[in-house]
């Protein structure tokens, strides 16, 4: 019998730590933030408000680009690259890719995963072409009350 309580506990203690719904304040909090992060900072080059939600140790790791260390560079990558450069390049979040996941200390909320997929285009000679599909995985921790970007994994690019 107590074998089976411990079982009932574990279970229950892996439903109440696991993903968030899509109508929960979390999970909104994620898809506000995605959008800050690419719709407006990566697909509009605005990058203003990348102070405020990069973590100044931010740690970006890309299957094809290699390791990107600390907000300067990050931001500098996407001013130059994506925005500055010859080719822009545009990204889209799969309908219903995003999952979040919270992650407590004490009961209390600390950080937050933020996992799913995204499609990326190429505009060459004004036409947008379709290029890779990616997964990602974003750890945000909540820094005094603002929630900040702070590890990044972006790989699985394919076409």
């Amino acid at each position: 019998m107590r074998k089976i309580q411990i079982l009932v506990l574990f279970i229950l203690s892996q439903i109440a730590y696991s993903q968030v719904k899509n109508t929960d304040e979390l999970y909104k909090t994620a898809k506000k933030l995605d959008s800050l992060i690419f719709d407006i900072g990566f697909n509009k080059c605005d990058l203003s408000h990348y102070d405020s939600i990069v973590s100044d140790d931010l740690e970006f790791y890309h299957d094809k680009g290699g390791i990107t260390s600390g907000k300067q560079a990050f931001t500098a990558s996407i001013k130059n690259n994506i925005c500055g450069g010859p080719n822009k390049v545009r990204r889209e979040l799969v309908p219903n890719s995003i999952k979040v996941y919270p992650l407590y200390k004490d009961n209390i909320l600390y950080a937050f995963i933020e996992e799913g997929e995204h499609d990326f285009a190429e505009l060459n000679k004004g036409k947008w072409n379709k290029g890779s599909r990616a997964k990602f995985t974003i750890l945000w921790i909540l820094d005094g009350k603002d929630w900040k970007m702070k590890r990044v994994l972006s790989y699985d690019h394919h076409l």
